[in-house]
């Protein structure tokens, strides 16, 4: 993954050291959740209120995250987990265990994209390491080693691929891992799995890539493509990805798969009528 946590305000580093770690709006737990960052992931703290710690998410999103979620860090230490070997989860959910054994006592759980320094491989476990130093075991099934996941290339199949293994995922305002997603959570998490990384939301998302017209029709929208619903062009609420044959895959109460063919059983007269813009990225 990039280096894209350095920040010239930092007063101090910060590694995630749970599976998932909400953000919020403000430095309570009573307040709304604006976005998720997942474990591994390096932060930089900007400030400091009672238990909570203001950091900044590789996507450039702020929110406050409980101390209790972090392990702190100077910029020697998150140098070298930033440079250690380290691997991927790849798998939607896993578990890291103490010992090489399933049935041994549980560490952490586990969601795609969580990256780990890894020990050594034994037999159908990886020995890892965890941010704040404490070791255990995962199934290497579940993994891949970040350099040969890093030269993945994006595809229309990859995308079509990596979306449907994400059906049926539950809907979560400011979600953006697989214990649950919003829209652009979802589609930011397909991208980025397959080393493509787009704004946290649909609106900023909806203004970078190839504009597709839509005016005369849906015969140019090609697979891969992200189709913006809202009452304009500039008042997008909601992303979708194409997946060929007028069917598109998106978050909307779970992640589901809808039809722009009013013949279609899967058609939804509501959301095509907020269908005002496409965008291509690859």
């Amino acid at each position: 993954m990039n280096k894209n946590w350095t920040h010239e305000e930092a007063i101090a580093y910060g590694i995630i050291n749970i599976s998932v770690a909400d953000m919020r709006a403000q430095s309570v737990f009573q307040s709304e959740m604006v976005n998720q960052t997942l474990l591994g992931t390096i932060v930089p703290i900007l400030d400091k209120r009672d238990e909570f710690y203001l950091i900044q998410n590789w996507d450039g999103y702020w929110g406050w995250v409980n101390k209790h979620t972090i392990v702190m860090a100077d910029l020697e230490k998150a140098e070298n987990w930033h440079n250690s070997r380290r691997v991927i989860v790849t798998a939607n959910y896993g578990l890291v265990h103490t010992l090489a054994n399933e049935e041994s006592d549980i560490i952490s759980d586990l969601v795609a994209g969580v990256v780990l320094k890894k020990i050594k491989t034994e037999g159908i476990f990886t020995q890892i390491e965890m941010p704040d130093g404490e070791t255990g075991y995962i199934k290497s099934n579940l993994l891949e080693d970040e350099g040969q996941h890093g030269k993945l290339k994006i595809s229309q199949q990859k995308i079509v691929e990596q979306s449907r293994r994400f059906l049926g995922i539950p809907y979560l305002w400011g979600g953006n891992s697989t214990k649950g997603f919003d829209c652009s959570g979802f589609v930011q998490t397909v991208f980025r799995l397959l080393n493509f990384n787009l704004p946290r939301d649909s609106g900023p998302m909806s203004r970078e890539g190839q504009n597709i017209p839509i005016e005369k029709g849906y015969e140019n929208l090609k697979t891969g493509d992200l189709l913006f619903f809202g009452k304009s062009p500039r008042r997008i609420n909601h992303v979708a990805i194409y997946l060929g044959d007028q069917l598109y895959i998106h978050s909307r109460g779970k992640v589901r798969i809808n039809s722009l063919d009013p013949k279609h059983g899967l058609y939804e007269d509501y959301l095509k009528s907020l269908l005002v813009k496409v965008q291509r990225f690859i």
